[in-house]
């Protein structure tokens, strides 16, 4: 008789359907490596997904309201499929999770994307009285996934340091190098980022770089694929009137290459907030795996972490005229720009891949449910 393949779920609440690392790379992963799992997450209904099996949560309104309205139907979603391994993606999710998994004698994974407690900082809705109560909050939710929790999986090393829990893992969102087949072909000024519109994010810093620099690249232009957060859709919307900026919406991971490949030049360019300039920046290692070379942010721990690849330049980010500069520098050099991409690819090629990171969520899955 064969054995029943154990079954395991990954939840979120808040994060969108496709999300880069839940749905396109974790979830991916652990599907193909032939458990019983299922995805349950806010999307349009259930089914399989570009092979990911999905069981639909209802889209609710904001952040808050999917946190209240989300999780008693999460909980009903975990009573239908009695999971022997649960692991979820949101802060919020822990007491939640923790209470399920010691009533139901399920194992139970914080998937820690980022440090909660340091990224208090960079919330601008957040003020003098507000904050301190959430960095309360946060250092309770955290301190509940390190003591209860049967494991902790880590985005980073800055994440995991936060972390006691003898079980953690650190499972960097490096790019699937499997999605990233598409030929370089740039468009000759064009900037491209892909992610979530913020301020924090720089949002109007990148338009006004667009502007100015077209005083002396004439060409150059914007294209952002991603969603506008808290107010930045009017801002988006203005810098496409002037004809500074291509806005393609939200783009699901797996078309993410293909916008990439497009590009001269990547941009990340964020605010200097703590939990910020000791982050491992995911976009700049799409950029390398898409053969564009990046502009970023020039934050100490970033330099030292990728000055050594020769995949892109560093600019100060609170300088219009500063960016300027080294975005002209490169756009007027395509043959310069192109030795970057192919450094980064080939950096990229020597392990920086989720491939390889997979592995290691498999390992720790295998050992929490008994799998040989």
């Amino acid at each position: 008789m064969s054995q029943v393949s154990p079954r395991i779920v990954h939840l979120s609440t808040v994060h969108n359907g496709h999300d880069n690392r839940v749905f396109n790379k974790e979830a991916r992963a652990v599907a193909a490596a032939g458990y019983d799992f299922h995805l349950v997450i806010s999307a349009e209904r259930d089914g399989l997904d570009d092979g990911v099996p999905v069981v639909a949560l209802h889209r609710t309104g904001g952040r808050v309201l999917r946190m209240l309205a989300g999780q008693p139907e999460a909980w009903r979603a975990l009573s239908r499929l009695r999971p022997q391994l649960l692991q979820i993606h949101d802060p919020e999710l822990i007491p939640m999770a923790l209470l399920w998994g010691r009533s139901h004698r399920c194992k139970v994974i914080y998937d820690a994307h980022e440090d909660l407690v340091g990224q208090v900082d960079t919330k601008p809705y957040l003020n003098r009285l507000t904050r301190p109560l959430v960095r309360c909050t946060a250092r309770i939710l955290v301190g509940l996934a390190d003591r209860g929790a049967d494991s902790i999986v880590a985005a980073t090393e800055t994440v995991a340091a936060g972390f006691g829990n003898s079980r953690t893992v650190v499972v960097h969102n490096y790019p699937w190098l499997a999605n990233f087949t598409v030929d370089p072909a740039p468009v000759a000024g064009r900037l491209v980022y892909a992610g979530d519109l913020s301020q924090e994010r720089r949002l109007s810093f990148m338009i006004d770089v667009v502007r100015a620099l077209r005083e002396r690249v004439p060409k150059a232009h914007l294209v952002l694929a991603g969603r506008p957060l808290r107010g930045c859709g009017p801002v988006v919307e203005a810098a496409v009137a002037e004809g500074l900026v291509d806005h393609l919406g939200l783009v699901a991971p797996t078309r993410v290459p293909a916008v990439l490949a497009s590009a001269q030049v990547g941009l990340v360019f964020l605010e200097p907030l703590p939990n910020y300039v000791r982050s491992l920046p995911t976009k700049l290692f799409e950029y390398m795996a898409a053969q564009v070379p990046f502009c970023a942010s020039d934050f100490p721990a970033w330099r030292q972490m990728f000055a050594g690849y020769h995949a892109g330049r560093f600019a100060d980010s609170e300088s219009v005229q500063a960016a300027v500069q080294v975005l002209a520098e490169m756009l007027e050099d395509p043959a310069g720009c192109a030795r970057m991409g192919a450094a980064g690819r080939a950096a990229v090629d020597r392990g920086l891949t989720f491939e390889a990171q997979a592995q290691v969520l498999l390992d720790l899955t295998a050992q929490l449910v008994g799998r040989p």
